[in-house]
């Protein structure tokens, strides 16, 4: 089978199955590993075609290596699927520096939330509050919304092509406060409408994340250093370190030093596996862990302060001046 049509039959399978988005990037993929090696059928791929692959990406498409690896795994997907395996060992697929989780800052969020008029405070307090992903906001409506039961839900949309990431429909408790942001946001919206945050024709929106960095340039909140390709964070609202992402992992931190078990926290956030939840603890550390790591550091504490204490008294007592007689003159020769 030639190469391109084993990619051409792949590709009709990932579109039954994944949205528009998953779908681009595949073909994306698909489309520099043929590019990477033309000519080729599908039986004669091996170890070095991949191995090439890589090198294609990262010196004619000057990709980086999380981006290289994600390709080949779409690659090595399609190999599968038509009964090639095991080409690639351990070693040589690209490594990458996992990165920590990041979070926003109580300063940050307030000096934020400060700059925000009401639709915009109710927007980010709905990704704050609820830790949904971007398109899940984007057609999040109200019967999603039980102001009842504190609730949020993630739903299929089958009419607007809209599936959960996990294939799994799931529902979030919320605070009274975002509740009652809701309650005052729904009274001023269009009865008509379905979203909760529609643009302004009334359709799914689709720029919460140029709001997102326009609030944040407002707020006088860009590092100043980032240089992106919209052009550099000090010159307007093209700050790397404000995305939508980041309330995602804020809400999980604040969830985990709150106290929610990391069980429920997978539930809430629509994780498939643990692994992908138990990440941001390395975020969620908080003052609390931090008395308990000083705690457990006690004795070590206690005998530098000892020491401290010997030193200190010690040179006290040099300090000192040798004992003399009556007379006036020391014992000392």
């Amino acid at each position: 089978m030639p190469l391109a049509d084993a990619c051409a039959e792949f590709l009709e399978e990932i579109r039954q199955q994944r949205t528009v988005k998953t779908v681009a990037q595949y073909t994306t993929a698909l489309d520099y590993f043929q590019a990477s090696c033309p000519s080729v059928s599908l039986h004669a791929i091996d170890r070095q075609h991949l191995m090439r692959f890589m090198v294609f990406l990262a010196e004619q498409k000057h990709l980086a290596p999380r981006t290289i690896w994600t390709k080949v795994a779409i690659v090595v997907q399609m190999l599968k699927a038509n009964g090639i395996t095991k080409l690639l060992k351990h070693r040589d697929w690209p490594r990458f520096v996992e990165k920590v989780p990041q979070a926003y800052t109580a300063e940050e969020l307030r000096r934020f939330f400060a700059a925000c008029d009401r639709r915009e405070r109710v927007l980010f307090e709905f990704f704050l509050g609820t830790g949904f992903r971007e398109k899940e906001v984007q057609y999040a409506t109200w019967k999603d919304i039980d102001f009842q039961e504190n609730t949020a839900r993630v739903t299929a949309k089958a009419r607007w092509d809209f599936i959960p990431k996990t294939w799994e429909e799931r529902e979030v408790l919320i605070p009274d406060h975002l509740v009652e942001s809701l309650r005052c946001h729904k009274a001023a919206a269009n009865p008509d409408c379905p979203w909760i945050f529609p643009s302004a024709n009334g359709c799914v929106s689709y720029h919460f994340l140029s709001e997102c960095k326009r609030i944040a340039w407002r707020a006088k909140l860009n590092c100043g250093t980032c240089h992106t390709k919209q052009g550099h964070c000090h010159r307007g609202p093209y700050c790397a370190n404000w995305f939508l992402h980041k309330f995602r992992a804020t809400y999980a931190t604040n969830q985990l030093r709150a106290g929610t078990d990391i069980r429920t926290l997978q539930v809430w956030m629509g994780h498939k596996d643990l692994a992908s939840t138990m990440r941001y603890l390395k975020a969620g550390y908080g003052k609390d862990l931090l008395a308990r790591v000083n705690q457990a550091f006690a004795v070590i504490t206690a005998v530098e302060e000892q020491r401290h204490q010997e030193e200190n008294t010690s040179a006290v007592a040099a300090k000192v001046p040798p004992p003399s007689d009556q007379s006036g003159a020391s014992y000392l020769p």
